[in-house]
């Protein structure tokens, strides 16, 4: 099989397959809300001790402030320097950071290649070709570093999956086959004009077998990425403006209001024996109940 076709194939499959992952959170009903302060919106004063608007006599009835400015730098913080991973596990921090800087490196190179390619930009090729050889080095100490950790650190060995372990085997490979491909990574210029031309003559191309094994591992990392945890990169976005930092009030008929009578109105299939609803009682009749119980106080 032509190495462009499983490359392309794979990428179709990564754009499809992480489209149903968001459309399928974004049906899910609406999740509890974490309402733990601080979170980066409202005036700077307050969230520096963490309060909230409801300090605020009426606050019903004024509108709240969103502070775009707050939300945006605590996600570049987050993205761009992993501050939270600083600040709870420094250990992981230094191997992780790297992985994460591999990952976007490695992006970044390839579309400013593909974009040289389209335009025509012999300075962009040439930026891409340094990004490209700097992500795999970065991005393979990161992976090596973050699988080192899982397998012998006691914080982490007893909370690390099989598919955790896969995920950064996976990710060792692709940088790993990546930086010894860099000698020849002027073929990769070659396989991308040959892709977006269409060529006959690109089915044709002879690469060395580290090219070819980088690309098998490109495209398998990608068909794999929509099913595991990685897919974190994005949801982030949805988990903190839609659980983590979503306070706004559920006034009457409200999209909130709505979405949290509907969540009442669904049945009960908790187990837990202080609900036992036994999917026949609605959580409307749970809340209503004093002892919280349902159709388990009364049967």
């Amino acid at each position: 099989m032509p190495i462009l076709i499983p490359l392309a194939l794979a990428a179709i499959f990564f754009l499809a397959g992480n489209a149903v992952r968001i459309v399928r959170f974004v049906l899910l009903p609406l999740p509890l809300r974490w309402e733990l302060y601080p979170i980066p919106k409202g005036p700077q004063e307050r969230q520096r001790y963490g309060g909230a608007y409801f300090e605020e006599s009426n606050w019903w009835e004024r509108t709240q402030e969103k502070d775009r400015g707050g939300q945006l730098c605590f996600a570049l913080r987050e993205v761009l320097l992993l501050k939270s991973v600083r600040e709870s596990f420094r250990e992981l921090w230094l191997w992780s950071w790297l992985l994460h800087w591999g990952l976007y490196l490695y992006t970044a190179a390839a579309l400013a290649v593909l974009v040289s390619v389209i335009v025509g930009f012999s300075w962009l090729h040439t930026a891409g070709i340094f990004g490209y050889g700097l992500a795999c080095s970065v991005g393979l100490a990161g992976s090596v570093g973050v699988l080192a950790l899982r397998l012998w650190h006691p914080r982490l060995r007893s909370v690390t999956s099989r598919g955790n372990l896969l995920d950064l085997a996976l990710l060792a490979a692709v940088f790993g086959t990546g930086a010894l491909a860099f000698p020849a990574v002027a073929y990769g210029r070659d396989l991308i004009i040959a892709f977006w031309q269409a060529s006959p003559a690109g089915a044709r191309l002879s690469f060395p077998f580290v090219v070819s094994a980088h690309v098998w591992l490109v495209a398998i990392f990608l068909a794999y990425f929509p099913f595991t945890h990685m897919t974190h990169a994005y949801m982030k976005f949805f988990s903190w403006h839609g659980v983590r930092w979503d306070d706004s009030p559920a006034m009457h008929d409200s999209r909130a209001d709505r979405a949290l009578t509907a969540n009442l109105q669904r049945k009960a299939t908790w187990p837990a024996a202080h609900i036992a609803g036994n999917g026949s009682t609605s959580w409307a009749e749970v809340v209503a109940d004093p002892g919280g119980r349902g159709s388990a106080k009364r049967a």
